[in-house]
């Protein structure tokens, strides 16, 4: 790929970012703010939208998990988001899983985490999630905001990657999909949430947390633009 092909690629990252810069600000500061202050009374019940891709394995020609692995994450979110934030979570199409048939890119199969996966956004995988995220086409076009979880080969040094209350994707990888509370514990990040030191709690870092959570999780995750009350 040619320089100026790259540039525009960086160029249309960029611009993604500060539109979802602005919209986190406004939507947080206007419809939201109660909740950054009283979400912990988990009252009255709100929503979130999820759609999940699984991408397609270049070498079988075939999804990389099918729609009844991922059954066991689903339910264990839809229980946690209610139980513990009163967040009822919602297909944001007619299924919950949807089956790419395209050829990913290597970077998008196999991601990195944290802060070069953040790098990524900018490559040719950010540009292939960005192109198949649910509600966004350039600029938002649901008011849901939901969140696409991207089901990958293998998220390098990890199972999932969340790049925080910024993105409007995660990724898990195969591996990860096994693990039943990973996929809620990635949208967590995206919903605010940081790593927590105690086991019991959702945003405990090994795959043996529990599903627990602080009164001050509850305001962050239900203040997140993500968090509707429709």
């Amino acid at each position: 790929m040619g320089f100026w092909s790259k540039a525009w690629r960086a160029v249309k990252s960029v611009v993604r970012q500060i539109v979802k810069v602005v919209v986190t600000i406004v939507h947080n500061i206007i419809p939201n703010v109660l909740d950054l202050l009283l979400g912990f009374l988990k009252w009255p019940e709100k929503h979130m939208r999820i759609h999940i891709f699984v991408l397609k394995d270049p070498d079988t020609g075939k999804p990389l998990v099918s729609s009844s692995d991922l059954t066991p994450a689903i339910e264990y979110a839809k229980r946690v988001f209610k139980d513990k934030f009163n967040v009822k979570l919602h297909k944001y199409s007619k299924e919950w899983v949807e089956m790419l048939t395209d050829n990913p890119p290597v970077s998008a199969l196999e991601p990195s985490c944290g802060g070069a996966l953040y790098g990524q956004e900018f490559g040719e995988a950010g540009e292939y999630f960005a192109n198949h995220t649910a509600g966004w086409n350039g600029i938002p076009i649901s008011l849901t905001y939901p969140i696409t979880v991207f089901i990958v080969k293998d998220v390098k040094d990890t199972r999932g990657c969340s790049l925080g209350p910024l993105t409007d994707w995660i990724v898990l990888d195969v591996s990860g999909v096994s693990i039943e509370s990973n996929m809620a514990h990635e949208l967590g990040h995206a919903c605010n949430l940081w790593h927590s030191s105690t086991k019991s709690n959702l945003m405990y870092h090994p795959d043996d947390r529990g599903d627990g959570s602080k009164w001050f999780q509850r305001n962050l995750l239900r203040s997140c633009r993500h968090v509707n009350y429709y």
